[in-house]
C-alpha cells in the first residue's frame, strides 16, 4: 500500500495536537511534597526569620503612608488547582525567646497593632505553574519614627486553608528589619525646612535688630545699634545620619557684625542669647568677612564655625538658630534666601 507523506505529516501533526490537549498542568518552584500542602515557603529559614530589608519587595505607597512587603503563601502538589484562602494572623509568642538566645538582635521591639495593618486572608491561585498567594503586611511609616535605632518584628502565621491542609510545620515566619534603614529606604531626601515654621527669637531688649521671614520664605535681617535678635525652626532628625544646612546670604557690606548659624537638641529661650552647640557657620568681620559686598553660599563666604554637616547620636528634635547683632548690618541689611536643611546620606 503507497501511503503518501502527507498524510504522515498530516497524522503526526495530529497526534502532536492530541498529547498536547493531554498534557497535565504541573507546578514550578518550592513544593512541599505530593501529598499538597499549603505553606510559607520562608518558613525553612532559620528559626522563620525574614529580613524584610533584603528578603522582601518593598513598595510604598505614598497615598496611605505605609511600606508594604510581601510574604509568599505557597501550594504544593501536582493536581486540583482550583484556588483557595486561607487565614492570617498575627503570632508573635516566639519573638522574646528568639531575643533571649540572639537570634534576632538586642534592640527587638514587637510592632504595636496601631504600627501596621495586614488582611485577615490570603487568596492563592495558580499563576505560572505555582499556586501562590501573598500576604502584605503594611508598615505605617509615620509611626516608625518612634523605634529610631530599634529593630521592628512581627509574627505571622497561617491556618484554615479552605482546601487543602495548612503544612504546620511551615505556617509560621516572623519578618523584622532596621527601623532606620527602612526610613533610609523610604524617606525622600529633600529640603526639611518649612517657611511657615520661623519664630523670631528676641534676644537684645531692644529690636534694634530685626529678622523678618518673607512671604516667599527668603529672611532679611536688618539694623544695628547694637541690637541682637535671630530666627529659629525644629526638625525631627534621626540618629547617627548627616545633616547639611546651608543657604545664600546677600549684603553690601556690615560694620562690627556676627551672623551666625547654629544647630542643636536644646531649644531656645525668648529673651536669652543662644549658643549651644557651637559656631556652624558664620560671618563676622572682626574675622575678616562680611565687611565688604558678599553673595553667595553662606558655606563658601563665611569665615568661622566648625562646618555646615552634623550628625547626632540619638533622633529626636534639633533646632536651627540663625541670629546676628552689631552695630551696622550694612545698607538693606543681610538677606537669606533658598535656606535648605537635609539628611545628605
Amino acid at each position: 500500500m503507497k501511503i503518501h507523506v502527507s498524510s504522515i505529516l498530516k497524522w503526526a501533526a495530529c497526534m502532536v495536537l492530541i498529547l498536547a490537549s493531554c498534557k497535565q498542568e504541573y507546578l514550578e518552584g518550592v513544593k512541599s511534597n505530593p501529598a499538597v500542602k499549603v505553606y510559607l515557603p520562608q518558613a525553612e529559614k532559620p528559626n522563620g526569620l525574614v529580613d524584610v530589608i533584603t528578603d522582601s519587595k518593598l513598595v510604598v505607597d505614598s497615598t496611605a503612608g505605609t511600606a508594604n512587603f510581601s510574604v509568599p503563601v505557597y501550594r504544593g502538589g501536582e493536581s486540583n488547582f482550583d484556588a483557595l484562602t486561607v487565614d492570617v494572623s498575627v503570632d508573635n509568642a516566639a519573638i522574646a525567646s528568639l531575643v533571649s538566645s540572639g537570634a534576632l538582635p538586642a534592640n527587638t521591639v514587637i510592632l504595636d497593632p496601631a504600627d501596621y495593618t495586614i488582611s485577615p486572608k490570603d487568596s492563592v491561585v495558580l499563576d505560572n505553574h505555582i499556586m501562590k498567594g501573598s500576604i502584605i503586611p503594611k508598615i505605617k511609616i509615620a509611626s516608625m519614627s518612634k523605634y529610631g535605632g530599634k529593630t521592628a518584628a512581627l509574627g505571622i502565621k497561617i491556618a484554615n486553608s479552605s482546601k487543602q491542609e495548612v503544612n504546620t510545620d511551615m505556617n509560621k515566619v516572623i519578618i523584622y528589619f532596621n527601623v532606620d534603614q527602612l526610613l533610609d529606604a523610604v524617606t525622600p531626601i529633600t529640603n526639611m525646612v518649612d517657611k511657615t515654621k520661623w519664630t523670631v527669637l528676641k534676644i537684645a531688649s531692644n529690636d534694634n535688630v530685626t529678622f523678618t521671614v518673607n512671604n516667599d520664605g527668603s529672611i532679611l535681617a536688618a539694623g544695628g545699634n547694637g541690637g541682637h535678635q535671630g530666627v529659629y525652626q525644629p526638625f525631627q532628625v534621626r540618629a547617627n545620619k548627616n545633616y547639611k544646612i546651608d543657604f545664600n546670604v546677600k549684603g553690601q557690606g556690615a560694620t562690627n557684625t556676627w551672623f551666625e548659624v547654629y544647630l542643636s537638641t536644646v531649644a531656645p529661650t525668648q529673651g536669652t542669647d543662644y549658643n549651644s552647640g557651637g559656631i556652624r557657620m558664620a560671618l563676622n568681620t572682626w574675622t575678616g568677612c562680611g565687611n565688604t559686598p558678599f553673595n553667595g553660599l553662606l558655606s563658601a563666604v563665611k569665615c568661622a564655625g566648625s562646618g555646615n554637616v552634623v550628625s547626632f547620636p540619638n533622633a529626636g528634635t534639633v533646632w536651627l538658630v540663625i541670629k546676628s547683632g552689631g552695630d551696622n548690618l550694612g545698607t538693606g541689611g543681610i538677606k537669606l534666601t533658598n535656606i535648605d536643611f537635609r539628611r545628605v546620606d
